[in-house]
Order: C-alpha cells, then sequence, then structure tokens
C-alpha cells in the first residue's frame, strides 16, 4: 500500500511539478524515499540501476548529441530544408514539418523534437504569417508517434531494448513498417483536422547559420552515429558506448574549436532525465516488489495468450490507455517483466501504445507536458479538452494502422539479432 502511495505520488508529482520544481527533483525524490523507507535495499535498487546501464549511456550520448547540434543550428537548419521543401504551400510544409519532425525523433529522440525543434518550427512559421496550432501539433505528433522507429528515440525503448536484450537491428527493422503506418495516419488525421488553417501559401526566407563549420561538423556527427549503430549491433558491440562516445567525441571537438564554452557543454549533459528516469525506477522497483506489477502482468499475459491480430491489438490499447493513467514510463517499468514473458510480439504491441498512447491525453508522456509549456509561452491556449479531442480522432487510427504493420512485419523479419 505505501509502495503504491509513493509510486503515485511520485508520478503525479513529476507530472504537476508543483511550484515550478523541475521534474527530475521529484523523481529523484521519489527514488530517495523509498530507500529511506526501506521498500526497496541499496544494493536491489543499485543493481536495479545497473541492469540499465547501457540504456542510460544511450540516453546520454543521444541527448548530448542533440543538445550540441542544437547548438550550432542544426534544428534550424532541419526547419529551414522544411520550408524549402514546402514550396510555399501552407499544407505541404505542414506535411514536410511532421516528417522533419518524424526524423528528428527517430534519430535524436522525441525529446529532441518535443523540446527543441518545436519553439523553432514555431519561430518560423510565426515568422511566415502562418498559423501556429497545426504546426505546433505536428511537432508533438511526430514526437511520439515516430518515435516507435528505434532503440534510441523513446526512453520507453531504450528500457524494454536493455531489459529485454531486443537487437538494434532487429528492433529497427520489426518497427520500420507499424511506425511509418502510424506516422502516415496521423499525418492525414491531422491534415484534415486542419484544413481550414493549412490552406493558401507563404513567401520563402532564406537560412544563414551563424557557424557554417560547426553545423557541418553536427551534421555530420549526427550521420556517423545514425550509421554506427546498427553496424556496432551487426558486429555484437553494445550500442551505449557508440552513442555515448559520439557524443562526446562531438561536444570535445566543439570545445576544442572554441564554438562553445565548457558549462555550455555540461549542460547538454541530461543530468536531470538521467535522475529522473533513475529515481522513478526505484519507486517502480519497490512498488513491483510490493506486488502491483500483478495486475498488468496478468492483463498483459491474458491478453498476449489470444495470440495473433487481436492479441496485439489488446496490447497496445490498454498500454496506450496506461500511459494515459499513469504516464508511459512507470507504466513500462511495471510491465517489463511480464512483457519479456509473454514473448517478443507482445513487447513491441506494449511499445506501440506506450509510444502512440500519449498523443491521447497531455498525461501520457513528459514530452508531451513539455511541449504543452512550450506553446502556452508562445501565446497558444492548448487546453486539455481540446488536446483530447485531436487525441480522439487521430490517435485510434495511428494505433490501429501500427498494430496491423507490427502483425505483418513479425511474419516479414526473420527472427535474430
Amino acid at each position: 500500500m505505501l509502495a503504491g502511495g509513493l509510486l503515485a505520488a511520485t508520478v503525479l508529482l513529476v507530472l504537476v511539478r508543483p511550484g515550478g520544481v523541475g521534474e527530475a527533483w521529484w523523481g529523484a525524490a521519489g527514488g530517495a524515499l523509498a530507500l529511506a523507507l526501506g521498500l526497496v535495499g541499496p544494493g536491489e535498487a543499485l543493481g536495479a540501476l545497473g541492469e540499465m546501464r547501457e540504456a542510460f549511456m544511450l540516453l546520454a550520448g543521444m541527448v548530448l548529441l542533440g543538445g550540441v547540434a542544437g547548438r550550432a543550428g542544426f534544428f534550424e537548419g532541419v526547419a529551414a530544408l522544411a520550408a524549402r521543401a514546402g514550396g510555399g504551400r501552407t499544407g505541404r510544409l505542414f506535411l514536410m514539418v511532421f516528417l522533419a519532425g518524424s526524423a528528428v525523433t527517430a534519430v535524436l529522440s522525441l525529446d529532441a523534437t518535443a523540446v527543441v525543434l518545436t519553439p523553432v518550427v514555431c519561430a518560423m512559421v510565426a515568422r511566415l504569417g502562418l498559423p501556429l496550432l497545426p504546426f505546433a501539433f505536428a511537432c508533438v505528433y511526430a514526437a511520439n508517434t515516430a518515435s516507435l522507429f528505434l532503440p534510441v528515440s523513446n526512453l520507453t525503448n531504450l528500457l524494454a531494448y536493455d531489459a529485454l536484450d531486443l537487437g538494434f537491428l532487429r528492433f529497427a527493422a520489426v518497427m520500420l513498417l507499424p511506425g511509418a503506418l502510424a506516422v502516415a495516419a496521423n499525418a492525414a488525421v491531422l491534415g484534415a483536422l486542419f484544413r481550414r488553417e493549412l490552406a493558401g501559401g507563404y513567401r520563402l526566407c532564406g537560412f544563414e547559420p551563424e557557424n557554417p563549420a560547426f553545423l557541418r561538423l553536427s551534421a555530420a556527427a549526427v550521420a556517423g552515429v545514425l550509421v554506427a549503430l546498427p553496424a556496432a549491433s551487426a558486429l555484437g558491440v553494445p550500442a551505449g558506448p557508440v552513442a555515448l562516445a559520439g557524443g562526446a567525441g562531438l561536444a570535445a571537438a566543439a570545445l576544442t574549436r572554441g564554438w562553445m564554452g565548457t558549462g555550455e557543454a555540461v549542460r547538454c549533459v541530461p543530468w536531470g532525465l538521467l535522475a529522473l528516469v533513475a529515481g522513478l525506477f526505484v519507486v517502480v522497483r519497490a512498488a513491483g516488489d510490493a506486488g502491483l506489477a500483478r495486475l498488468p502482468e496478468e492483463l498483459l499475459l491474458r491478453l498476449s495468450a489470444e495470440g495473433g491480430l487481436a492479441g496485439l491489438l489488446g496490447v497496445a490499447a490498454v498500454a496506450a490507455l496506461g500511459s494515459n493513467l499513469i504516464n508511459n514510463l512507470p507504466l513500462l517499468a511495471l510491465s517489463l517483466e511480464a512483457a519479456g514473458r509473454a514473448g517478443e510480439p507482445a513487447v513491441y504491441a506494449l511499445l506501440l501504445g506506450t509510444d502512440i498512447g500519449p498523443n491521447l491525453a497531455f498525461t501520457g508522456s513528459l514530452a508531451t507536458l513539455i511541449w504543452l509549456g512550450l506553446v502556452r509561452e508562445r501565446g497558444m491556449e492548448v487546453g486539455a479538452g481540446r488536446f483530447l479531442a485531436v487525441g480522439l480522432a487521430a490517435t485510434p487510427p495511428a494505433l490501429l494502422a501500427a498494430v496491423l504493420g507490427l502483425w505483418v512485419s513479425l511474419r516479414l523479419v526473420a527472427a535474430g539479432p
């Protein structure tokens, strides 16, 4: 009972952030309290965190890479390419922004799209004199939905990838079709919902990076890491050190050339995110030890036992709804052990729900909440009702398309690393 109360309180405080205190502090405090109350022992907590070391290295490396690239103007360059590809037509620009956001999410993580690309896109759209809301929604939907593609795209993917030893190449191969279908479904539905705002055109603006050499190096580093990760997986090399080396290497190159200061580089390391994940994981481990994982475990095992398309759809739908009730990160952490026992199809279906589900309501993912704060800072009032209305129209088709894609993909992609 105590562990359940601590989990509920920690998740609530992380989501609400009372007093403006960041979510990392609440997550870390929850983990510390679980230790202080004896709900989980220090050895067990350290062991649980040690099991996730590759996920932590992947997370730190990719966020560091994105942070340094962001200071080079990488995301402004992506937005400018989208504007050029839009060819002066607003509807086409919307599609280009959605695709650009999806690419950034897949390669650098949903946080890069939700936190860094969103303000850049909003500034570009305002400069072009276009309505902000459709493009803001394109960013958050691209962040959540396109996080299906790679283990590095979403923290939920990383946790499952590391805990259940999912191969990088197989993960990418299995999730390619579900991710593509879900992105297409979301783009189509959002385009239809905002069709009036997306009528008309715009005049193209130029983009001049402040430091072209820094931008070129950053783009090369991002491309290099994208190539190195699957290559490392094929050779049996852990992905975590590869990502960390890529992020640290770019930061070191920028420092030695005087393109950024030491303080800037240190701020690019996701200290808060690492503390949040560590704290939440300890709280979830305490809740699991208290038996709170039994309900999701029994439900997941029962649904996956259905087998076939119905079983996949059941697991994905329950995961999507659960993500909006308690947030996708604790939901995934509570369900990992059961998913591993249920088998590979259930694991991927679970990730469909935890990645796409947060498009339904604000509470689904931390990235969605951060996105909400960013768009409100720019004068856009997106209420819970408006977000839910869009989510009810756009999330079910994307989830269904992704499940169908997964069902096909599991039959086409041979088992392997």
